[in-house]
């Protein structure tokens, strides 16, 4: 057990004891509140150090462009959430920072032209995937991804590029045959 998970767990237990008949389950409860306090301590934590660095504009673009994007393709998860939250506070400081080194418009294009590549092939992804719909996904992708040819953000291209790289699924040795 993880101490998202203890402490979300200890939220959802207080809360359902002072309504036990709320029709919301305590798994529910604990899985909502453990997103919570994830996405809480992200969002805090990256735009403070984007403040810090004197980029939290950027910072804050990053997240809205990788999230949506996310919200709508979906992608790979880690199997801690602790890993999840380092990494993401990382790549959501690091990527207004190496956006520094592009400084040709046709370099944000090409980044582009690749998120739009891997979202065409790979969205959606994990839970997403399971929709019938994959065109729409891939469209919806596709078009968050498009608006970069018009912004021309160097920070966006990054970011839709890391997103888009969690949608690529390897198969390991063996897998593909274990499941004919």
């Amino acid at each position: 057990m993880n101490w998202s998970y203890r402490l979300a767990n200890h939220l959802a237990i207080k809360i359902h004891a002072a309504n036990p008949q709320h029709p919301v389950s305590l798994p529910v409860q604990r899985y909502a509140i453990e997103t919570v306090i994830s996405y809480t301590i992200i969002n805090s934590i990256s735009l403070g150090i984007g403040l810090m660095f004197g980029k939290a504009l950027q910072v804050f673009i990053v997240m809205v462009g990788f999230s949506l994007l996310r919200l709508i393709t979906g992608g790979r998860h880690f199997s801690s959430p602790t890993a999840c939250i380092v990494t993401t506070i990382i790549g959501f400081n690091a990527v207004p920072l190496l956006a520094e080194y592009i400084h040709l418009p046709l370099h944000t294009f090409v980044i582009t032209v690749g998120s739009l590549i891997l979202c065409t092939v790979f969205a959606p992804q994990g839970k997403r995937s399971i929709i019938k719909q994959h065109h729409i996904i891939k469209l919806a992708g596709g078009a968050i991804i498009a608006v970069n040819f018009i912004v021309e953000s160097p920070s966006l291209a990054i970011a839709f590029l890391l997103q888009t790289l969690t949608l690529v699924h390897f198969i390991r040795g063996g897998e593909a045959n274990e499941k004919n």
